[in-house]
């Protein structure tokens, strides 16, 4: 019997962890075709580690580890009656509440110093979405879930709306064993009900199409782009929202991903309006500041034109940031006459001042 994994586990309860596996620390070269793939087809994102080694062999990122454990914590926090009003913004269930990479260090850092005091003294280093490794293929390997034709790893309890973490450690720990059977069988819903087709087939991703990486990717968005962001601020959970398994996911009591309303379902006037005070406060706080604010300001803009907010956009217009004009100027030259007639009116109003 495996005592050092018992303690881990009734550790990781205790302290509100609500999934934990365990792996060894051998490579991952069954996932090297489907990277490399996906490399010549150029469907990565451009945030993934560049070295495929390093993305495979765990012992590059800590010589000394012998097993992994990942973690899991649900981020599905039920809100009762969103707001219906079209100038609002779409978040992320991801980016509700605090910042999960921090909640999870945190996390982890707890079951560490517990394990560390209860137990015996492990070395490890730990990664939250940020390390070189693929947290979904270590949480497959360790048995916290299945992988559904979009990506995600669906758990028989949560769904997909989980939170992954990875420990790598010095000590050899049991391991558990992978959820090996196909649960998607015959159903597409989630590459049918993509609206840029970023699902391009079974378990094959384009991330250059997907709009949750549209909704952080700098600088000007094409036509086709910035009509498939729709209301979509920051990230997109369509191919979530439509897996039956997430249908009667459990939801989560954890208060770290409360959603506060204004930042939730924020009004594509206040994201416009948004002081540097005002960011700092709020969206910083969460999982969708990392680009700064600008970025999201951007998607604010083409929210307001894919609504038709010309107000919005007039106001917008008269922004002191070239940058926050320049994509304004975008939106208005896809909307026809009544774009036209609001980048003229604001011709003239320059001229009579000069």
């Amino acid at each position: 019997m495996d005592y050092l994994k018992i303690g881990i586990k009734s550790i990781a309860k205790k302290i509100g962890i609500d999934l934990i596996g365990f792996t060894s620390a051998k490579d991952f070269e069954n996932i090297r075709p489907y990277i490399d793939d996906r490399a010549q087809k150029g469907f990565l994102s451009g945030f993934e580690e560049e070295n495929i080694e390093k993305r495979l062999d765990p012992l590059k990122a800590f010589p000394k580890a012998k097993s992994i454990i990942s973690i899991g914590m649900s981020y599905n926090f039920y809100v009762d009656k969103p707001p219906k009003n079209k100038f609002t913004g779409i978040v992320s269930k991801s980016a509700w509440g605090k910042d999960y990479h921090r909640v999870l260090q945190r996390k982890i850092k707890e079951l560490m110093e517990n394990v560390n005091k209860e137990l015996l003294p492990i070395d490890y280093i730990a990664f939250v979405d940020t390390g070189p490794l693929s947290d979904r293929a270590i949480a497959h390997r360790a048995g916290l879930g299945r992988y559904g034709k979009n990506g995600f790893i669906i758990n028989p309890k949560y769904g997909s709306w989980i939170f992954l973490g990875s420990i790598l450690i010095d000590k050899k720990i049991q391991e558990d064993e992978p959820l090996e059977d196909d649960i998607c069988k015959s159903c597409n819903l989630c590459i049918q009900a993509c609206p840029t087709g970023a699902l391009e087939g079974p378990y094959l991703f384009n991330a250059s199409k997907c709009i949750s990486f549209l909704t952080q990717k700098k600088g000007i968005l094409t036509h086709n782009q910035q009509k498939a962001l729709g209301t979509n601020i920051y990230g997109c959970d369509i191919c979530q929202q439509v897996c039956p398994y997430n249908k009667n996911a459990q939801y989560t009591h954890n208060e770290s991903f409360k959603p506060e309303f204004h930042l939730a379902f924020p009004k594509l006037e206040y994201i416009l309006n948004m002081s540097n005070k005002e960011f700092d406060e709020g969206f910083k706080t969460t999982s969708a500041g990392w680009r700064g604010k600008k970025i999201l300001q951007r998607n604010a803009i083409i929210a307001a034109g894919n609504t038709k907010n010309y107000k919005l956009l007039a106001e917008s217009l008269k922004d002191s940031r070239p940058d926050i004009r320049l994509n304004t100027i975008c939106v208005l030259k896809q909307l026809g006459k009544p774009g036209r007639e609001i980048l003229e009116k604001r011709t003239s109003e320059k001229h009579r001042k000069r």
